[in-house]
């Protein structure tokens, strides 16, 4: 079925644009007075919202099978109907709006279509010798997030589980994953089902985060800059490029010898494109819905708008199994807004008054708080890299916990300056928010998120994210060098910035301080889909104060008007420059003679096999290699799937790894392990040989029947 055909493809696609129509007609209804492109975004988002959930609410009833798909369609349509029903309809007073007030598109056509490029000749490209090639970021992750899809719809099994480690219940946030499988189940070929819902997310993601940039800055020129500063970020790695480390040849040629991916001289600050949106489904998908509920949020909390802080709370309640760490960023960026609303409130930072010496004295506050900060960071980095395992998990913590206690304290303390009135009315609007999300989210997390935190030890604390080791460098060289320019230019921005961009900046540094002590999963690295949230709020506040310094800097002169656009060109390929060569990079490991095998044809010849005539719920014992053809194609269960994937959600293999190397090596010895896992066949490959070096394919061979068999593939029926 991964072939699939082009009525499937048709129907799964039309199936999609039904939700899309549904979620813009809904937003129609219920926003008003906002720009066209806005309640386009907030429909597409609501569309896809409900794709990712109305089919999965019928699925614990009906299974993941067309019943629930044709259910949840018909559920979403009647909530569009019951919209039109309590929304009373006004009239929309017309936002004047230009294709001119948007030269964003100057970055953002070429960049989009570039993605979709890289899309498609990472996504199961057909290659010379017959076999399923991919690009440089496709050849880790795409290899699991297929065998959610694959497994999802195969099996029909819901709640589902790990295919890669049977019996275990699949907690990752496989909502990203299931947007595919709703496409997939149609009959559409595996590839197209793949990219479709992407094409869409990436769309989503890069439109939301312009009009959140666009809604704060107040100004489409810094919002580009923001816009061109987050999406093509990358820092000062291009050093070790110019000065010979590293040449130009092992950039096109060398697997991650990137300027935004060399990690044997600690460059570890991915470019958000290549390296998290392309690869990370639940990064895209999950963004594609953060980014959105900024927008309405920020909306919500400027006007005190009750509509939109409820719709913001439904949106965001949505996010858990989405993409965990995007709710969790929307919940800490809540949380700072929602001290800077009540510091606007109780008179802190009122902006758009003159200050009465508040403002300073608040900004002496804050900025104390930042240096001590970063000079407790920079002491506790020299600390770890002097010794071999620095201080103890526990301490790093306590640290942060005591952090957000501190925090926590502060919001309190500016809570109770606010008149009565003012409490009321942060409480009625803030509360809404909170409500929503209640309702929505945690059911989630208590049924799926909670449970493997607790049993998987992802929460705990580790500092300094990914500078350590033998490589680990002073924490301020260290991020000066990852981020770049717009670390350096963030300080004077912080020194010189209006009250209002401090509050709306404020929730980075509440994420960058609780990265530096906490690990939220087993990866430490995984810290960045946190930090990179933060980053974008921070390109934003930045690409505002860059923006004003250049307009007051120059007079408006010829002489002037040229320095200042010198200025800007010189500040934007210092910025890119980077982020660019990581793109051409990935770009050209797409095309044929540069990409990467994922699977040769000899085991898409017996992928076929499987699907056509083994049940999809066997279970099929194989080496344990990411690629697993048949884990990612077939959507069947596998004895025990990589390491690389099981250990970073919280599963220990070591046990099973030894189990089916015992298997493989005296299956007759070995009979109540084949019993233990339910093995119904065996597959024997180059995989398989290359993983087990005691594999005996003669006592396989004797001890059951083979019912495929090709030069280097055969499959052996276990009862």
């Amino acid at each position: 079925m991964y072939v699939g055909s082009i009525t499937g493809n048709i129907t799964g696609t039309l199936y999609l644009l039904a939700y899309q129509v549904l979620g813009i007609l809904i937003a129609f209804r219920i926003i008003k007075n906002d720009k066209m492109i806005f309640r386009i975004l907030a429909g597409s988002v609501l569309g896809s919202i409900g794709l990712h959930w109305c089919p999965i609410l019928f699925s614990f009833m009906f299974d993941f099978t067309v019943v629930s798909h044709v259910s949840g369609l018909v559920l979403f349509a009647l909530i569009t109907l019951l919209v039109y029903m309590i929304v009373k309809k006004k009239d929309n007073k017309n936002v004047p709006d230009s294709i001119k007030n948007y030269p964003v598109l100057f970055a953002a056509v070429p960049l989009f279509i570039l993605f979709c490029m890289m899309l498609w000749n990472h996504t199961l490209v057909l290659n010379d010798s017959g076999g399923y090639s991919t690009g440089q970021c496709g050849f880790g992750d795409m290899n699991m997030h297929l065998g959610f899809i694959t497994s999802i719809a195969n099996q029909h099994t819901f709640p589902p589980h790990y295919s890669i480690f049977p019996e275990a219940k699949l907690s990752y946030p496989f909502l990203s994953d299931t947007i595919s499988s709703s496409i997939y189940i149609w009959g559409a070929s595996l590839r197209y089902a793949y990219m479709l819902p992407m094409w869409v997310a990436i769309l989503q993601v890069m439109c939301g985060m312009y009009l959140f940039a666009e809604s704060w800055l107040k100004d489409r020129w810094k919002a580009f800059l923001a816009y061109v500063l987050f999406f093509f970020n990358g820092g000062f790695g291009i050093i070790y490029f110019l000065n010979g480390y590293k040449t130009f040849d092992d950039l096109m040629h060398g697997f991650y010898n990137t300027p935004t991916n060399l990690v044997d001289v600690n460059v570890r600050w991915t470019n958000t494109i290549v390296d998290m949106l392309l690869p990370q489904r639940a990064t895209l998908f999950g963004w594609a819905i953060l980014f959105t509920v900024l927008c309405v949020l920020r909306n919500a909390w400027e006007n005190r708008r009750k509509d939109f802080f409820v719709l913001a709370g439904i949106m965001g309640g949505a996010l858990p199994m989405v993409h965990t760490h995007s709710f969790l960023a929307l919940g800490i960026i809540c949380f700072g807004w929602l001290i800077g609303d009540a510091a606007k409130r109780a008179g802190i930072f009122v902006w758009g008054e003159k200050d009465d010496g508040t403002e300073k004295k608040a900004k002496i506050i804050l900025g104390g708080i930042c240096a001590f900060g970063l000079i407790l960071f920079s002491i506790l980095s020299a600390v770890q890299n002097s010794s071999e395992q620095g201080l103890p998990d526990k301490v790093y913590m306590t640290l942060g916990i005591i952090g957000i206690f501190i925090v926590f304290c502060m919001g309190i303390y500016i809570f109770f300056k606010m008149q009565k009135k003012d409490r009321v009315d942060v409480i009625k609007l803030w509360g809404i928010l909170l409500v929503m999300v209640v309702v929505f989210a945690f059911p989630q997390l208590f049924y799926w998120t909670f449970g493997q935190v607790a049993s998987g030890g992802m929460l705990h604390g580790h500092f300094n994210w990914s500078n350590t080791g033998d490589i680990a460098e002073p924490y301020i060289m260290y991020y000066l060098k990852n981020i770049g320019l717009v670390a350096i230019l963030f300080v004077p921005a912080w020194i010189f910035a209006k009250k209002r961009d401090i509050a709306h900046v404020f929730p980075a540094l509440i994420i960058w301080f609780l990265c530096e002590l906490m690990v939220f999963q087993p990866n430490v690295y995984d810290n960045n889909k946190l930090l990179l949230a933060a980053y974008m709020l921070i390109c934003c506040f930045v690409a505002g104060a860059v923006c004003d310094w250049i307009r007051e800097g120059f007079k408006k002169t010829t002489v002037s008007c040229i320095m200042k656009y010198a200025v800007v060109v010189i500040l934007v390929i210092v910025c890119t420059v980077s982020g660019l060569l990581t793109m051409v990079r990935e770009q050209y490991s797409g095309t044929k003679g540069a990409n990467y095998e994922l699977y040769n044809k000899e085991l898409l010849d017996a992928c076929t096999f499987i699907e056509e005539n083994t049940p999809a719920n066997s279970v099929i014992l194989t080496a344990n290699n990411h690629n697993n053809a048949v884990a990612s194609l077939t959507g069947r269960n596998i004895v025990c799937g990589s390491s690389t994937f099981l250990y970073f959600h919280g599963f220990d293999t070591y046990n099973r790894e030894l189990d089916v190397a015992d298997m493989y090596s005296d299956p007759a010895s070995a009979a109540d392990l084949y019993n233990y896992y339910d093995v119904d066949f065996v597959l024997v490959s180059h995989e398989e040989y290359n993983a087990f070096e005691n594999i005996n394919e003669q006592a396989i061979y004797d001890t059951f029947n083979c019912i495929y068999s090709t030069e280097n593939v055969r499959i052996y029926q276990v009862r």
